[in-house]
């Protein structure tokens, strides 16, 4: 066999260089014998257990913390059940008084809106007002030009009365004559 060259690669066995089919570049001989299981290199078989050993007192670790930790989650809720009652009934009281002060923004929006409607009739009332002042001031300026006493002729009645029955010209019967 002949010496490795420096640029080709070796293999698993340091005296034998890679080529196709177990012949060496360049020899053209034999193929080595393959390798039987008992000279490759084996992963020692504790560290596979070992591996596993840990992996599965790890698992058993994580499911112990995992159950300790829903039990003091579980643990807290219960504590925290009157908290998260008040905080209901805190929350209902909330929306009750937000409900109610939505009704009273809306009563007072309404009443708002109905005060401007009677300012404006109450404007347009003023304004009827003012002008009636001025013309009962002025019928006032007429009046005061009257002289305060007329004297007025005299008038003599005579009051002539004539009763007489009306005429009938049938009989009722009411007054029980016929």
């Amino acid at each position: 066999m002949s010496a490795p060259d420096a640029a080709t690669p070796l293999g698993p066995d340091a005296a034998t260089p890679r080529g196709a089919a177990g012949v060496a570049p360049g020899d053209g001989g034999p193929t080595p014998p393959r390798r039987t299981g008992s000279v490759e290199p084996r992963l020692p078989l504790h560290l596979a257990v070992i591996a596993g050993a840990s992996t599965a007192i790890y698992a058993v670790s994580l499911a112990g913390v995992t159950a300790l930790q829903s039990q003091t989650d579980a643990a807290r809720v219960a504590d925290l059940a009157p908290v998260s009652a008040a905080a209901d009934r805190l929350t209902a009281g909330h929306d009750r008084l937000e409900d109610s002060v939505t009704a009273a923004e809306r009563r007072y929006a309404s009443a708002a809106d109905d005060y401007d409607t009677l300012t404006a009739r109450l404007a347009a009332v003023e304004a009827a007002l003012s002008a009636n002042a001025k013309r009962m001031t002025a019928i006032g300026g007429a009046a005061n030009s009257l002289p305060s006493k007329v004297s007025l002729p005299t008038v003599s009645r005579s009051v002539t009365r004539t009763v007489s029955k009306p005429a009938v010209h049938t009989t009722t019967g009411a007054s029980g004559k016929p």
